[in-house]
């Protein structure tokens, strides 16, 4: 599991990194990267949390673990509506922002998400994982 954690936390930092350079001249590659990430890692990760270590952690944790159990929850919640948003804009004016505001918006939208995601690795880092290593809890993560 620590392996997965690091892993995760890897690509939360390039995806950061991704999104920062969406300024940058090739921001329609970057822009397309960042949402296969999302797409095809991210949200399966929420996704096996919600499915297979949340509610394991709610069972067996204490008070403390199961309020760090649902603020990892409205993070994924929130990461998700920050993607809806970026998502309407790509499909209501394509991956070729013209229009300096929609591009910013994007970026802004693109960055509050990431720095949800990265508070809730950090949560789990620190509080979660920990939890359920102490407690010999095994989690099967297809990666």
């Amino acid at each position: 599991m620590r392996r997965h954690i690091k892993r995760s936390w890897k690509k939360c930092g390039c995806l950061k990194k991704r999104c920062l350079i969406l300024y940058d001249g090739d921001a329609q590659d970057n822009i397309k990267e960042v949402v296969k990430f999302i797409k095809e890692t991210l949200f399966p990760h929420f996704e096996w949390e919600e499915r297979k270590v949340f509610p394991i952690a709610l069972v067996i944790g204490d008070l403390g673990v199961k309020q760090v159990v649902r603020e990892l929850q409205q993070q994924h919640i929130m990461a998700m509506s920050k993607f809806d948003i970026m998502t309407d804009l790509l499909l209501k004016y394509g991956f070729s922002f013209s229009d300096e505001k929609i591009k910013e918006r994007f970026i802004d939208t693109a960055k509050e998400m990431i720095e949800v995601v990265l508070e809730n690795a950090r949560k789990e880092d620190e509080a979660l994982f920990p939890f359920l290593l102490d407690k010999q809890v095994e989690l099967d993560f297809k990666e």
